[in-house]
């Protein structure tokens, strides 16, 4: 099971959608306190635009279809029945007092054209937003949402060590996924050791129980990767050539080797 995004380029795909980028900017604004969404001005943009145009720097052509969708949602009016139905399947808007949902959606669109204007490249930052951090780490999200939750106990009995839960992991998820995972915990550990970040961040990533034996959350992640790195090594695993599908192909990182 992967938590990547698909590949929203591909308006053939069975799945495809009319407004798949607008669903996502969208669901980056949802991911903010209520009292800082749709915030943006023309001369700032709010902490939701911020953390979606750091992760358009990894989806060139991102903030430009973003752009065309919002015009598009506007020039149809959002009482047009195709643009109210596309709309009630997304993050609901709840806009501030004096503000209508039209003028929030505007407010957008300066922001995206000077990214897209000025070279689709944002400031480096850390995540600010549960949204960020996951489009971020989307393969450890996925390790850590999907494996180290509350009915651990459930699932594994009294077998549920760190061992066992990385076994079924590792049985259940592609080798490229898996490596993957253990290269964005190396990315974070890069971002800070501190104890209190790492407990916020793996949150924010999905984890809901704490790491046993006393380890601190820094040394449970290193362990982690100790261990996936052994079972990659003794399944000779060997990085696919680009595009490597633990990224959706037009994200930046599957280029990488």
């Amino acid at each position: 099971m992967t938590m990547t995004q698909p590949d929203i380029f591909d308006d053939d795909a069975p799945w495809a959608e009319r407004l798949p980028e607008l669903r996502l900017l969208l669901e980056a604004y949802s991911s903010v306190p209520l009292q800082e969404r749709f915030t943006d001005t023309p001369d700032s943009p709010s902490k939701a635009m911020r953390s979606y145009l750091r992760m358009a720097t990894f989806y060139p052509g991102r903030a430009f279809r973003a752009t065309a969708e919002i015009l598009d949602t506007l020039k149809r009016g959002l009482d047009d029945p195709e643009v109210t139905a596309d709309m009630d399947s997304m993050s609901r808007m709840i806009v501030p007092d004096g503000r209508t949902r039209e003028d929030c959606l505007t407010a957008m669109i300066p922001h995206l054209v000077a990214f897209t204007e000025g070279g689709e490249q944002a400031a480096v930052q850390k995540p600010e937003t549960r949204w960020e951090w996951r489009e971020r780490f989307p393969n450890l999200g996925n390790l850590l949402g999907s494996y180290y939750h509350q009915d651990i106990g459930y699932v594994y009995g009294n077998n549920a060590t760190s061992e066992v839960i990385l076994a079924d992991y590792f049985t259940t998820n592609w080798p490229y996924e898996v490596a993957a995972a253990v290269s964005e915990i190396d990315e974070l550990l890069a971002m800070g050791s501190d104890e209190d970040f790492l407990e916020m961040t793996t949150s924010m990533l999905g984890r809901q129980v704490r790491p046993s034996r006393g380890l601190s959350h820094g040394e449970w992640l290193s362990s982690i990767t100790r261990d996936l790195q052994g079972r990659l090594q003794g399944v000779d695993y060997q990085p696919p050539a680009p595009p490597n599908p633990a990224y959706p192909a037009h994200d930046k990182r599957a280029w990488g080797r």
